[in-house]
């Protein structure tokens, strides 16, 4: 790749970071859900039970579990769930699907397209939204479209093998949010 392509890749990288990763913490949960996310991986961490979590005798996840594993593995380094560990998850797979986006479009006309399709789904309202919340929608969202990625890769090098990243990241989609990660 070109040297414009690189500063053009830092660029989105750290513009990403920044944007994201620094906030998290600043607000306490904001809605009914986010708190509901976080006490399945608080669960998991105080019983140990990653698999099918209970609290107060009761069995209490309502989604798959991918994104309760994920607030669990960055609460480990911790110790414990809070608000920036539980809005972890979702930052970063808004920064990865930003960076692959980015990568994506660079492949196929130039750096400074990509740059405006990088910047753009990175500050559009509802995506970044969902990348600052504790809610299962972005890591969904980032495999889904990891995987029409993969899938379009696929197709343009001529279906000649089965599409194993795509199918990988249709089933963390599935993991996250159930079949509609796969449709």
């Amino acid at each position: 790749m070109n040297i414009k392509y690189n500063k053009a890749l830092w660029l989105i990288i750290i513009l990403a970071i920044v944007m994201m990763i620094p906030f998290l913490g600043l607000t306490d949960f904001n809605t009914k859900g986010e708190p509901r996310e976080a006490v399945v991986a608080y669960t998991m961490l105080e019983h140990g039970n990653w698999i099918l979590p209970i609290n107060n005798g009761g069995d209490i996840p309502y989604k798959p579990p991918f994104f309760h594993w994920c607030i669990a593995f960055f609460s480990l380094f911790i110790g414990h769930v809070n608000e920036y560990t539980s809005r972890l998850p979702s930052a970063v797979s808004l920064v990865l699907m930003t960076i692959g986006g980015f990568v994506f479009y660079a492949k196929r006309k130039n750096a400074q397209t990509s740059l405006i399709a990088a910047i753009l789904t990175l500050t559009a309202f509802e995506v970044h939204r969902a990348g600052m919340n504790c809610r299962v929608d972005m890591v969904n969202t980032a495999f889904m479209v990891g995987a029409m990625y993969l899938l379009y890769r696929w197709w343009e090098k001529g279906k000649h093998q089965l599409p194993w990243l795509a199918i990988l990241c249709m089933s963390g989609a599935t993991l996250t949010k159930g079949p509609v990660g796969i449709i």
